[in-house]
């Protein structure tokens, strides 16, 4: 009769866990991929808008210093001015937020990775021990057969039977 390894079921559990585990780092990676895409994405939207004004503010700076703009376009661009400065940093405390948000997730994916590390190191274990196991199995099995085979050449030593 073959014996079973006892602890069969936590290596199976084991095992369901390490699996677990890399399912886990790659969705964590996945987010940490989505999270930088969003910053990148912001940040290019700040930069893009950061430019587009500076542009405008610069072509009104030209149209004043050359005499062309009136009192009401100065109150006017003075105003759009301080509406571009709020949008602005609205985009710039959006890509503070998205930049908290890859740090996050690179912390996520950091302990997924950790958690991953253990389960496997926990599996690795409980594999050797299988291994050891079923090593120590195969010795005792083999101590009985030499046995057998040594009380057999024993008995055929000692029967009374046998000619010599």
């Amino acid at each position: 009769m073959k014996r079973r390894y006892p602890l069969e079921a936590l290596r199976d559990v084991r095992q369901a866990g390490v699996e677990g585990q890399v399912r886990e780092v790659a969705e964590q990676v996945a987010r940490t991929a989505a999270a930088m895409r969003e910053l990148e994405r912001a940040a290019r939207l700040h930069e893009d808008e950061q430019a587009r004004v500076e542009s405008q503010t610069d072509a009104e700076r030209n149209r004043v210093d050359q005499g062309a703009a009136r009192a009401a376009d100065l109150a006017a661009q003075a105003a759009w001015e301080r509406a571009e400065r709020a949008r602005l940093e609205r985009l710039a405390e959006l890509e503070v937020d998205r930049r908290s948000e890859v740090e996050a997730a690179e912390r996520a994916q950091a302990q997924a990775r950790d958690a991953l590390a253990l389960a496997e190191a926990e599996a690795k274990a409980l594999e050797r021990h299988r291994e050891r196991w079923v090593e120590e199995g195969e010795r005792a099995r083999e101590l009985e057969e030499d046995e057998a085979a040594q009380d057999g050449l024993a008995a055929r030593r000692t029967d009374p039977r046998r000619r010599a």
